[in-house]
């Protein structure tokens, strides 16, 4: 995957910093949704590929990634909280 320019950590991972205004929470909750909306997309296409060339194992574990997916994004959009 690539990186979208918002910076990481030494091990990789992005890096989110949250400010004191609930508008800025909301844009930075608002991306991850974002960030999902578009793995889902991608998990799709990959599904696609797997079907199309037959490979059942891979389509099968690209299925159980987006039911976690959509699973998640209900989380989030439900509770628009964590913790």
């Amino acid at each position: 995957m690539s990186s979208n320019g918002n910076g990481s950590g030494s091990n990789g991972r992005h890096a989110i910093l949250l400010r004191d205004e609930p508008s800025e929470r909301m844009t930075v909750f608002d991306d991850a949704v974002q960030a999902m909306a578009r793995a889902q997309e991608e998990i799709d296409h990959l599904w696609r590929n797997a079907v199309t060339v037959d490979d059942e194992p891979l389509s099968e574990r690209l299925v159980e990634v987006s039911h976690a997916l959509q699973r998640a994004a209900r989380l989030l959009d439900d509770d628009r909280a964590i913790g």
